[in-house]
């Protein structure tokens, strides 16, 4: 098994200069690129550095070697995606399933993203060879999705808004029902099934999703 540098973004990026951030990031960008159009494996670091510049010094230097290369990328990605997508914010006046139907949009539109079906395709092969990057993907993405909608919905129990207590396993119910149309493309088909609008299916999801979580009367 080979071991997975430490090369988040917090832990590089605290001791580099403004000019080493910038390349690193050229790095990264590079590799997304040529890792989507070839594959991992298709791809050298000798591509990377012809298709952006600088030299392999700079990889070992930033990220160890290939595969810490391909594990910065995905908490790079990550990271981009979380930033671009904030966790929501319950608002005053603001109904749960409100709150919930936001949540259930944005995490299909991240689905169900041409670019982010292919990378998952490229994270799901090269899991199978490394469990450490198996378990650097989970954590990094899924894991910390999870986590913001289990405390959203342990806040709902809380208030007394839902009965909800065990709010970490319905946040896995609530992304494993989205994951339907994720499947549905990592092996090739459209997200849902012709008979299917996707406003209309995530309404009725979050609608059951809430159903099963109702207070007893």
């Amino acid at each position: 098994m080979t071991n997975v540098p430490d090369t988040s973004q917090a832990s590089c990026t605290s001791a580099l200069t403004r000019r080493g951030i910038e390349r690193r990031a050229s790095l990264l960008q590079a590799a997304n690129t040529l890792f989507l159009e070839k594959g991992f494996n298709a791809v050298s670091l000798d591509d990377i550095v012809q298709f952006c510049g600088g030299s392999k010094a700079a990889i070992y230097q930033y990220f160890g070697n290939k595969k810490g290369l391909f594990a910065a990328l995905f908490e790079y990605r990550c990271e981009k995606f979380f930033k671009s997508n904030p966790p929501p914010q319950w608002q005053p006046g603001q109904s749960l399933h409100e709150i919930m139907l936001l949540t259930a949009k944005s995490v299909y539109t991240a689905f169900t993203d041409p670019d982010n079906i292919a990378f998952t395709r490229l994270v799901v092969e090269e899991s199978q060879r490394d469990p450490e990057l198996a378990q650097l993907a989970y954590d990094s993405g899924p894991k910390r999705g999870l986590l913001i909608v289990a405390n959203l919905l342990e806040r709902a129990h809380t208030q007394g808004e839902i009965d909800c207590p065990h709010p970490y396993e319905s946040a896995t119910l609530f992304f494993g029902m989205l994951r339907h149309a994720q499947w549905r493309l990592l092996v090739g088909l459209s997200p849902l099934e012709d008979h299917l609008d996707a406003d209309h299916y995530l309404k009725y999801l979050v609608d059951r999703f809430l159903a099963g979580h109702r207070l007893s009367s």
